[in-house]
């Protein structure tokens, strides 16, 4: 009889230690040789510079699928880079970020999960009036669309503007940009996304399905092809001598830029640095976001199909539980 209570207390301990290791995992999309399906893994630990948030909503890009089909044999890794949530943990050095902060960022080291870290630079505060699931589709395009038409092509009031793939999430996110700096945009898309990328402020629309673009439109300041590289070289013909043709799907032809007499450039790698004054312009209601899909982490495998088949209008969202 003398040993029960060093029987109950050690059924106690293993109880604890059971609760204890339960509360340092997570759910989490992991992806394994281009395959993606929902996992329990460890929790990460915010380190220096660090911030620990509680998702709420990820957003889904192209990226994400393709640089899982790319990764290594075998190889794991949680995607996504898009996210929204409240700060649960901070590290060393977390600048003025603390515990209970509602924000946006680019994650490091997967967004598809109930917890995700993000560099303290990578972190800005979430728009006030939007959703989570929103404000979770600004990171990656909404940063992309500033550097593409601010950092690389200074657009400026008056300067006209063709934004190739105005439905996509960079394309509509550019339209968007643009327009708060003043330009005149025009955008081409589907017949179906028209009322969307009008509603966006675009001046002007062209159906891609019944009009080619270079009918339409000549002498414009700047080209955002977010399309093909097919497109790219067509845009080169419509852009004025000293225009700039900016990519987000590769590097276009320095022969054939110079031949054109135009600048080329693509707008370098998302660091999550740029995402305040995109939240400045979502606060101002000058950025908005449409989701074309909200789902949930389970459905992660039928987000990236959709992703792939590429007809969404704004973006794919997965809504976290917890």
């Amino acid at each position: 009889m003398r040993a029960l209570p060093s029987i109950i207390a050690a059924a106690i301990l293993l109880q604890m230690q059971t609760l204890g290791a339960r509360a340092e995992t997570m759910r989490a999309a992991v992806a394994v040789d281009g395959v993606v399906r929902v996992e329990s893994v460890a929790k990460p630990e915010p380190q220096a510079g660090q911030v620990r948030i509680r998702v709420r909503a990820a957003s889904v890009n192209p990226v994400d699928w393709k640089l899982a089909a790319r990764a290594s044999a075998g190889s794991r890794q949680i995607p996504g880079r898009d996210l929204a949530g409240i700060i649960d943990a901070v590290g060393p050095d977390a600048d003025r970020w603390r515990p209970g902060d509602a924000v946006i960022a680019v994650a490091t080291g997967g967004a598809y999960a109930q917890f995700a870290l993000a560099g303290v630079r990578a972190v800005a505060s979430k728009p006030t009036d939007m959703s989570f699931a929103e404000a979770a589709g600004i990171p990656v395009v909404g940063e992309t669309a500033w550097r593409a038409v601010v950092t690389v092509a200074d657009v400026q009031k008056g300067q006209r503007v063709l934004i190739q793939g105005g439905a996509g999430g960079v394309g509509s996110s550019a339209v968007q940009v643009a327009k708060a700096r003043g330009a005149y945009v025009i955008a081409t898309a589907s017949p179906n996304h028209e009322a969307f990328v009008r509603s966006l402020g675009a001046d002007e629309f062209i159906d891609y399905h019944t009009a080619r673009f270079e009918d339409r439109v000549k002498s414009v300041d700047m080209v955002l092809n977010t399309v093909d590289a097919e497109t790219g070289m067509r845009s080169m013909h419509v852009i004025r001598p000293g225009g700039i043709l900016v990519s987000v799907v590769g590097p276009a032809s320095p022969e054939a830029c110079t031949a054109a007499h135009i600048r080329c450039a693509e707008t370098g790698h998302v660091t999550g640095e740029l995402l305040a004054p995109v939240v400045e312009l979502a606060n101002a209601g000058k950025f908005h976001v449409r989701i074309d899909q909200s789902l949930s982490l389970d459905d992660v495998a039928k987000a990236w199909q959709l992703s792939r088949e590429g007809h969404t209008a704004g973006k794919l969202v997965l809504e976290i539980a917890h």
